[in-house]
């Protein structure tokens, strides 16, 4: 076998390599080794890509075949198996056997060709070694690349993702930078609330006192009275006025009953109807489930109902800052996933509700503190998975044994708080 080339890409790169074999119409086996071992393979007849392979893990044929579903796993590994035994290329086997037809395999190839000259050009540096002549197994194939084309097209694909990924880390970091420094607009909490919380606060006021600011709104006194009554309550009865119902339930639970209610029907501008009532709907059931747990484990559920409320809240914010820059989908659940959490603290802060309400919500995705359990944090957080799930599967084992919920009050709970939620939106 001869060495027609040898070279660094530092010194000529892999598309001007093709392009040179391209042009002299050379019968060629190009081997690019990345990274000191990983090596690539580009078979050309005449100038032309008729095959290809790969010892990177999802650059090759069979892959793109069964991703693409082409063909399954069990039939590409049955047509490798063959080709190897009738020593010829897999393409050729695909082809003379009529498994695939040649549009779709021609299609197929192209793409894996494209992603495998789009890798060697990120990577950068690479050793280009170009022998002739070609071996046997590849002769006579059926699919006929033109270099020139693919080349170009790699090239242009290659530029268009760098710059859209330069474009997309800009965006995340100006988004970013406007949630570190507090550059955005916190939702207002209802003019009701900030009265109730007031009497909440003093240490003198009375169940008359919250009575007289509920009654003021008749559409409120009927929805209190309605969740008062769901499932989740059935315990204590009918109740049939608010003076029975803050006697009967209290002032705290009234008031995350009112919280709930106002909640869930904020109104974000600037944030789509759909995302916002998905997570305020998911954040009133989760309060039910919180609270129902902290029954059963003896924590204070009006604490586990109200965080619970909170716990994603701070998502709306970060829609809408996130609105005004273009990032995909993927990367806006991540900044969701890593940064709700801090902001939704921040909205608490701004309510006025308590220090252990605010840590409950910056910390509820925290496993331990110094090998702790936190166990208010670890219901909230079994709340929110099981909500999310509607199972129990993906929860910590160490959560589960500090909270020793058995199985049966899990899912029970799960049941009454869903019942509940529907019987609300439904008031």
């Amino acid at each position: 076998m001869g060495v027609l080339l040898q070279v660094q890409t530092d010194f000529m790169s892999v598309p001007d390599v093709m392009q040179w074999i391209d042009m002299n119409r050379l019968s060629c086996v190009v081997t690019i080794t990345l990274d000191g071992d990983r090596e690539m393979t580009v078979y050309m007849e005449h100038g032309t890509i008729i095959y290809a392979a790969s010892q990177h893990k999802g650059l090759r044929l069979g892959e793109y075949l069964a991703k693409t579903g082409a063909m399954s796993e069990v039939q590409v590994l049955q047509a490798l198996g063959e080709s190897r035994k009738s020593g010829i290329s897999l393409i050729r086997y695909l082809a003379d056997n009529k498994i695939i037809g040649l549009p779709a395999l021609t299609e197929v190839f192209t793409n894996l060709v494209e992603d495998l000259l789009m890798e060697v050009v990120q990577v950068g540096m690479a050793s280009v070694t170009v022998t002739s002549p070609l071996p046997d197994f590849v002769l006579n194939g059926p699919v006929h690349l033109q270099t020139g084309q693919l080349v170009f097209d790699a090239v242009r694909k290659l530029d268009e993702l760098n710059r859209d990924r330069q474009q997309r880390d800009e965006s995340i970091e100006k988004i970013s930078r406007r949630l570190y420094e507090e550059d955005f607009q916190l939702p207002v909490l209802p003019n009701m609330l900030m009265q109730l919380i007031s009497i909440m606060e003093d240490e003198k006021s009375t169940f008359q006192d919250m009575a007289r600011i509920i009654m003021t709104d008749q559409v409120l006194i009927s929805r209190i009275l309605k969740v008062a009554n769901s499932p989740f309550y059935a315990a204590t009865g009918q109740v049939d006025s608010i003076q029975f119902a803050i006697v009967r339930l209290g002032m705290r639970e009234i008031m995350n009953i009112v919280t709930a209610i106002q909640i869930n029907s904020l109104n974000f501008t600037d944030v789509s109807k759909e995302k916002l009532q998905a997570i305020l709907d998911d954040a009133l059931k989760t309060a039910f489930m919180a609270s129902g747990l902290a029954r059963h484990c003896r924590l204070d559920p009006e604490e586990a109902f109200l965080g619970g409320l909170l716990l994603d809240l701070g998502k709306t914010v970060i829609l809408s800052v996130a609105k005004d820059f273009n990032i995909n989908q993927a990367l806006l659940d991540d900044l969701l996933s890593e940064q709700h959490a801090q902001i939704g603290s921040l909205i608490a802060k701004k309510w006025n509700y308590p220090e252990s309400i605010q840590n409950l919500i910056r910390y509820h995705h925290k496993k331990n503190f110094g090998g702790m359990v936190n166990r208010m944090i670890a219901l909230v957080q079994v709340a929110d998975n099981f909500i999310q799930t509607g199972t129990d599967k993906g929860i910590d084992p160490e959560v589960m044994a500090a909270l020793a919920i058995p199985p049966e009050i899990l899912t029970q709970t799960y049941e009454t708080s869903i019942a509940s939620f529907n019987q609300i939106k439904a008031s």
